[in-house]
C-alpha cells in the first residue's frame, strides 16, 4: 500500500511539473501598406512555445483575430501561422498553445497596418537672391519645393514647413523665412513634408544672400600693404604681389605687377561677420643669370671652406640654389652650370625668392618664411594689413650686389688678355694662348669668347678642367677661381684654344670676347683683403707702351664700323686722326678720357667711300697709326 502511495505521488509530481512557454517575444508588430495599395497590408505572424511534457514534446497552436480591436472575435483558426492581408488598424491577436499534458499558454497582442512611407520632396539645389529695400530678404516653401508627392495622401493635404538648418528640432512652425541685417553670403534651409499619417520627408537647398545695390551698407574692405626690398634695402621695383583669400563668397586673390617697391591694395567689398583667410607672397621672373657671376662662385666656396663666412642669412639662402636648406659644393656645381649656360635656370628654384625680413640677419640659422598668413575670425569693418614687407633674394647673387668696393667695374682699369694676331690659311689648325699681359693677384675671372662659324671651328680647350668651360652658340664660356688666390706673373698663360680655320683670313677676324650671356671681368686681391670687379679686355698684337697701350681696329677691312682700343694709365686726352691716301685729314678727334680702357668708333658713314684710309692716335706721349680698309657696299 505504502509502494502505491509513493509511486501516485511521483506521477503526479511530473505532471505539475511540467510546463509550456513562449519562445518568441509576443510583441506588438507593425506592418505597411502593400505596394500600390493605401487600404490593406501583408500580414505574416508566427509564434513559438516549448514544453517540458513527458509525454510529448509536441506542441498545437491556435489563434483568434479581433479586428479593430473592437472586442469582438472576428476570425478564429487552428493554423500556427498568420499569412493573409488585414486592412487598415490596430487588430488584435491572441495566441493559444496546448501541450499533451494539458499544458495550455495564451500570448495577446496588437498588430496595426499602415502607411509606412513619408512624402519625397526635391529642392532646388542652389539660390541666390539679392536684399530689397529695407535690408531684408524672405525665402518661402513654394520658391524651394520643386518637387513633392506622397503615395496615399493627396498633394493638397500636404503639409508643408521651412526653417533656417539646424534651427532647432521638431517640424517648422512656418513656410518662411526672413534674413535681415547683415547676414550675406551662404546659408542653408530645410523644406519639411508631412503627410496625412503624419510621416515627414524632408530636403536641404543652399540659398545665397546679396548686396548688390548696396543698401544695407554692411560689406567690408580688407586692404593689404607693405614694400619689398633687397637685403641692403634698397628699393626692389618689379614683383608680382599674390595674396590668395578663402572665406564667403569663396576663393578671392589678387595678382598684380607692382611696378614700384610698394604696393597697396584691397580685395573687393566681403560679406561681414564672416572668417577669412589670407595668404600673402611676393614674386619676380627674371633672367637667372642676372647678377650671378663666378664672384658668387668665390663667396660660396670661401663660406663652405670657412675662409670667409657669410656675413648673413640672406647670403645663405641665395647660395642655396638646389633648395636643400644647406650650402654645399652642390649648389657650386649647380652655379658654375648656370654661368657657362648648361643651365637656363635654376631646376630647383626660381630665380627670385622673396621672404620676410629676418629680424637679426647676422644668425645664418634665423628662421625664414616665404608668407604673410593672416586669419580674421570675424570681419566686423573695414581692416588693412600694412608691414607686410618682403627682402627680395636674387637666387645665386651671393655677394648680393654689395661685396665690391669702389666704383663699377666698367670704371675701373680693365686687364687685358692678349693673343697675337696672325693670318692663317684655309684649314690650317693653331694653338692660341691667352696671356695676363700684367701682374695680378687674382681668385677668378670668366669670359665669353665668341667665334665665327664661316671663318673657323674650336676644336679644343686647354689648360682648364672640363667643368669650367662649355662651347654652345658659337661661343666659348670659360671660368676660373680659386679662394684661395693666386698671384700671375706678367704673360702668364691663362688657357689655350685650338682653333682650325674654315676660310683664310685673321685671327683677330675669328674671335672676340662677347657679353651676349656672360661679362667678362676678373676678380683682383687688394692687400687690404678687399676684393675688386675688372673688365677683361682682349687684345691682338695690342701696342703696349708706359703710359698707353693701343689695340688695332676690328674689324678691319670692315663695313659700316670700325673701333680702335686705347688702355690709358693715367687719365688725358686721346687724339684720333684719319687721312686719305693723298696724305689729307679727312676726320678729327679729341676725347678727354680717365685712367681705364677706352673704344674709338670710327663709322662708315664718315668716311668720304670705300677704300683704303689711314689713321694715327696719339695718347700718353704715345703714338699708333696704320691703315683700314672700308670695303665697298
Amino acid at each position: 500500500m505504502n509502494r502505491f502511495a509513493t509511486l501516485l505521488f511521483f506521477l503526479c509530481s511530473a505532471h505539475l511539473s511540467a510546463q509550456l512557454m513562449w519562445i518568441t517575444p509576443c510583441t506588438d508588430k507593425n506592418f505597411c501598406y502593400n505596394q500600390g495599395s493605401c487600404a490593406e497590408g501583408k500580414v505574416f505572424l508566427v509564434e513559438k512555445a516549448v514544453t517540458n511534457c513527458p509525454n510529448s514534446a509536441i506542441v498545437n497552436y491556435s489563434y483568434r483575430i479581433d479586428l479593430n480591436n473592437d472586442g469582438s472575435t472576428d476570425i478564429v483558426s487552428p493554423d500556427d501561422t498568420v499569412n493573409m492581408n488585414f486592412p487598415t488598424g490596430t487588430h488584435k491577436i491572441t495566441w493559444k498553445a496546448t501541450d499533451n499534458c494539458a499544458g495550455v499558454a495564451n500570448c495577446t497582442y496588437l498588430f496595426t497596418i499602415k502607411d509606412c512611407l513619408p512624402p519625397g520632396v526635391i529642392c532646388i539645389g542652389n539660390l541666390t537672391q539679392n536684399v530689397i529695400p529695407g535690408c531684408i530678404v524672405t525665402f518661402d516653401v513654394d520658391d524651394l519645393a520643386v518637387n513633392f508627392q506622397d503615395n496615399c495622401t493627396p498633394d493638397e493635404d500636404l503639409v508643408f514647413g521651412l526653417k533656417k538648418a539646424g534651427d532647432g528640432t521638431g517640424f517648422p512652425a512656418g513656410t518662411s523665412v526672413t534674413f535681415d541685417g547683415c547676414d550675406f553670403g551662404p546659408h542653408q534651409l530645410e523644406v519639411w513634408v508631412k503627410d496625412e499619417n503624419n510621416l515627414v520627408g524632408k530636403c536641404f537647398s543652399s540659398v545665397e544672400i546679396q548686396d548688390n545695390d548696396d543698401v544695407c551698407g554692411c560689406a567690408s574692405i580688407i586692404s593689404l600693404g607693405g614694400c619689398v626690398r633687397s637685403p641692403d634695402s634698397t628699393k626692389l621695383e618689379k614683383f608680382t604681389l599674390r595674396a590668395d583669400l578663402d572665406g564667403a563668397p569663396g576663393a578671392l586673390f589678387i595678382q598684380k605687377n607692382i611696378p614700384d617697391s610698394c604696393f597697396s591694395e584691397a580685395f573687393p567689398p566681403l560679406i561681414s561677420g564672416q572668417q577669412y583667410d589670407i595668404t600673402v607672397r611676393a614674386r619676380r621672373s627674371d633672367n637667372a643669370l642676372e647678377g650671378v657671376s663666378t664672384f658668387d662662385l668665390l663667396q660660396t666656396s670661401k663660406h663652405i671652406l670657412n675662409v670667409q663666412p657669410f656675413q648673413n642669412a640672406y647670403q645663405r639662402l641665395a647660395a642655396d640654389v638646389n633648395a636643400s636648406n644647406s650650402v654645399t659644393t652642390f649648389d657650386v656645381v649647380e652655379t658654375r652650370k648656370l654661368i657657362l649656360g648648361i643651365y637656363d635656370t635654376f631646376p630647383k628654384v626660381q630665380s627670385w625668392r622673396f621672404v620676410r625680413p629676418i629680424a637679426d640677419p647676422t644668425n645664418l640659422l634665423s628662421a625664414v618664411k616665404d608668407t604673410y598668413r593672416i586669419t580674421i575670425t570675424n570681419l566686423t569693418a573695414d581692416v588693412a594689413f600694412n608691414g607686410l614687407n618682403f627682402v627680395g633674394i636674387k637666387m645665386g647673387d651671393t655677394n648680393l650686389s654689395a661685396a665690391f668696393t669702389g666704383n663699377d667695374a666698367d670704371d675701373r682699369a680693365p686687364l687685358l688678355i692678349g693673343t697675337e694676331d696672325r693670318a692663317l690659311q684655309a684649314g690650317e689648325s693653331v694653338s692660341v694662348p691667352f696671356r695676363l699681359s700684367g701682374e695680378a693677384l687674382l681668385d677668378g675671372w670668366q669670359m665669353a669668347l665668341a667665334f665665327d662659324p664661316a671663318l673657323a671651328r674650336l676644336e679644343a680647350v686647354e689648360g682648364l678642367s672640363d667643368d669650367n668651360f662649355f662651347i654652345a652658340d658659337n661661343e666659348l664660356r670659360a671660368l676660373w677661381f680659386d679662394p684661395a688666390g693666386k698671384h700671375f706673373v706678367r704673360n702668364e698663360i691663362l688657357f689655350r684654344v685650338k682653333i682650325r680655320a674654315l676660310q683664310a683670313g685673321r685671327l683677330a677676324e675669328m674671335l672676340q670676347l662677347s657679353a651676349t650671356r656672360l661679362k667678362s671681368e676678373a676678380y683682383v686681391l687688394h692687400d687690404d683683403g678687399t676684393e675688386q670687379r675688372h673688365r677683361l679686355v682682349l687684345g691682338f698684337g695690342a701696342y703696349r707702351h708706359d703710359a698707353a697701350a693701343f689695340f688695332p681696329p676690328s674689324p678691319n677691312p670692315f663695313d659700316a664700323e670700325t673701333r680702335l682700343g686705347v688702355l690709358l694709365r693715367a687719365a688725358g686726352p686721346i687724339d684720333l686722326d684719319i687721312y686719305d691716301v693723298s696724305g689729307k685729314k679727312i676726320l678729327g678727334r679729341r676725347v678727354e678720357a680717365a685712367a681705364g680702357y677706352h673704344t674709338l668708333p670710327i663709322q662708315a658713314s664718315e668716311l668720304p667711300g670705300a677704300g683704303v684710309y689711314f689713321y694715327r692716335v696719339r695718347a700718353g706721349g704715345e703714338v699708333f697709326s696704320g691703315k683700314i680698309l672700308q670695303r665697298a657696299e
